[in-house]
């Protein structure tokens, strides 16, 4: 009798090849989801609409963070996920949850008065539902990433925002107003919920254990500290805007930043979101954390930097194309906003790297760190125009880095040095081609009253000169070797040596 050969497992390097393919086919989908929904609600909100959402948001976010983050982060450094782990991890996210949706739906009225905007206490109440939705398919999904399942977190993303923002633009059209963004994000939660657990099948029992929890609350606190101080780090903005400049201003503000948030997220999360699963699997492995560590730090910053800065330099086109004429005074803001480039890209694989070497205090202490600096920055700055708040929040990043460098290099083996040299060459590249890209608009200009179809083929032109001066400029940087491995796939892939740390 001949017994059977088990199939091989798959590689790390193999799963981490597919997870990048499902990463760049969700991220894309959103992208292209967010620009089309976001395009047409704005022409049918104003401004002011949509800094009360945004207010109204604030809350919403901190609870995603306890029903997404925080205790259930803890799950990537357990050894060995247990049922009596998840169940644990389940159970407590969960009755967390409820409890925090509960009280902000009890009290939206006077949180809303808190936060400058007593308009948004209706949607404080209904965004308060989200809350428990989310963290119920948490865990679910956590473990399937954990096992490099990002397909169905593709799905998840993708099946959302067809569907989510089909809803919202119908809500929108029959005259919903401000709660069309509402529709959205319920019915992005109710389906990404669903889609969590029908693609893991694991079902929660009540194998609770109040040793686990002690075990891995420290963790899990950390994590959910420090993310919870990065939400007040980030809506803070909206608060001082609201309260010193206007609820107009804080739409204007936002939608300059979600224009380069979306291309953040388009250019650094299909490498970013590997990360974390990639360095937990090699967590004990210091060499190859590190190495990997600067692999896709290297990699992440060769899109992200250009993609970045190159969407800020032709924002004088893109909002007005995307949005409307109505939202041109976003267009400055988001010239500014764009130099938040480095910060972007270091914070979103510094992270991953501290969680995985099991250092969340850092991580909290920089985001302490930054709410301070956004005061002492911002709340002058704030008197003298939106223009004015969006550079001093962009300087109070750049002195912030010097310190989260320092601390970085402090809890792990990489030097600043081996940082900056991973991200030098992108860097010099994206300040070039911005030039290029400024002295094409100045010397070719484009009247207001161009068409639709003539901006779209400027936009294009531009973005093409933009990627043809970039790409040569880092060619012409580059030794050979160097290029070899920039132009290829396998730069954003982890190294050979991930094979010999599995067995493969």
């Amino acid at each position: 009798m001949v017994e059977a050969v088990p199939a091989p497992q798959k590689s790390l390097r193999a799963k981490a090849i597919t997870s990048v393919i499902w990463s760049v086919a969700r991220v894309g989908g959103d992208q292209i989801f967010n620009f089309i929904v976001f395009a047409v609600l704005a022409r049918f909100l104003s401004p002011a609409q949509f800094g009360i959402f945004i207010v109204a948001m604030i809350t919403a976010e901190v609870g995603k963070v306890i029903a997404q983050g925080g205790l259930v982060s803890s799950l990537y450094r357990v050894p060995v996920v247990t049922a009596q782990v998840a169940d644990t991890i389940f159970w407590t996210n969960t009755a967390i949850s409820i409890l925090y949706a509960a009280a902000m739906a009890s009290s939206a009225r006077y949180v809303a008065i808190a936060l400058g905007s007593a308009e948004a206490a209706p949607l404080i109440f209904a965004l308060a539902f989200v809350v428990p939705v989310s963290a119920a398919g948490a865990t679910h999904m956590a473990r399937n990433l954990l096992e490099f399942g990002h397909k169905a977190l593709a799905v998840r993303s993708l099946l959302g925002g067809l569907v989510g923002g089909a809803l919202a633009i119908a809500a929108a059209w029959q005259g919903w107003g401000i709660w069309a963004l509402v529709v959205q994000r319920l019915s992005v939660e109710i389906i990404g919920t669903l889609v969590a657990w029908y693609s893991f099948s694991w079902r929660p029992t009540f194998q609770f254990s109040f040793r686990v929890l002690r075990e891995q609350y420290g963790l899990g606190l950390g994590v959910a500290g420090s993310q919870l101080l990065f939400i007040v780090l980030n809506r803070l903005q909206d608060v001082i805007i609201g309260r010193m400049i206007g609820l107009y201003q804080v739409g204007i503000y936002r939608t300059s930043w979600k224009t380069i948030e979306v291309i953040v997220q388009g250019a650094i999360i299909p490498v970013s979101t590997v990360s974390l699963p990639v360095l937990s699997k090699l967590r004990d492995d210091e060499a190859a954390v590190k190495r990997n560590y600067l692999k896709m730090l290297s990699a992440g910053s060769l899109l992200a930097f250009p993609a970045i800065t190159g969407g800020g330099a032709v924002a004088g086109v893109l909002i007005p194309l995307l949005y409307g004429r109505q939202w041109e005074q976003s267009i400055p803001v988001a010239w500014v906003l764009a130099f938040m480039a480095p910060a972007f890209v270091l914070n979103s694989f510094g992270d991953a790297a501290l969680t995985v070497k099991g250092h969340p205090k850092v991580i909290l202490w920089r985001a302490i760190v930054q709410i301070v600096l956004t005061l002492l920055f911002c709340i002058p700055a704030a008197q003298y125009g939106i223009i004015w708040f969006a550079v001093a929040f962009v300087a109070h990043e750049y002195v912030a880095q010097i310190f989260q460098l320092t601390m970085f290099a402090r809890a792990t083996s990489i030097r600043v040095t081996e940082i900056v040299g991973a991200v030098r060459i992108p860097v010099i590249a994206s300040i070039a081609m911005v030039a290029v890209l400024g002295a094409l608009q100045w010397l070719v200009p484009i009247g207001q009253s161009a068409s639709g179809g003539v901006q779209i083929v400027y936009l294009l032109a531009l973005v093409g000169c933009g990627i043809l001066s970039y790409a040569g400029l880092v060619f012409a940087l580059m030794k050979k070797s160097e290029r070899r491995e920039a132009f290829s796939i396998r730069t954003y892939l982890p190294g050979d040596h991930l094979i010999k740390s599995d067995g493969g």
